[in-house]
């Protein structure tokens, strides 16, 4: 990777994460609410089919997502983020999925692998590092890029 990649710190990675909290929660947990909350089922089937629903769309998102042309999920995305590998290419399906396992080890030290993007140059959090992924910024200008069809502000 060069110079001119500048990439995407901890704080703006951790408000991408918390636009896709939002995202998956309103979409796989409000409908499910009244289902989990309410009168208890005859069957703890249906709860357990929800629960196994949820986690392998959030499984799908969190795989599928950064090897698409948006390279990343809808946070970063709208944030102006994407996900490279060590050539600045789009991750393959295989080291996607060995990210989102490597978010375990991220997460089981205290979430200190997660912030380790605050202080390292990459800016590369621990699953980063285990797995040679970079996230970087996809837009150079100041300013957004207006989404195809809307003007900007000026």
């Amino acid at each position: 990777m060069d110079n001119s990649v500048k990439y995407g710190g901890f704080w703006i990675r951790f408000a991408a994460s918390l636009i896709d909290f939002v995202i998956l929660f309103t979409c796989f947990y409000i409908p499910f609410l009244p289902i989990i909350f309410g009168e208890p089922p005859e069957s703890i089937t249906p709860v357990i089919l929800i629960y196994a629903a949820e986690y392998i769309a959030g499984l799908a998102y969190f795989i599928i997502m950064p090897v698409t042309s948006w390279q990343g999920t809808i946070g970063k995305k709208l944030l102006g983020l994407k996900i490279v590998n060590e050539n600045g290419r789009r991750l393959t399906i295989g080291k996607s999925i060995l990210r989102y396992l490597s978010f375990t080890v991220s997460a089981l030290i205290l979430y200190i692998g997660f912030i380790m993007a605050g202080f390292t140059s990459r800016k590369q959090a621990l699953h980063d590092m285990m797995v040679k992924t970079y996230v970087v910024k996809s837009r150079t200008s100041s300013v957004a890029e207006p989404i195809s069809g809307q003007a900007a502000f000026k």
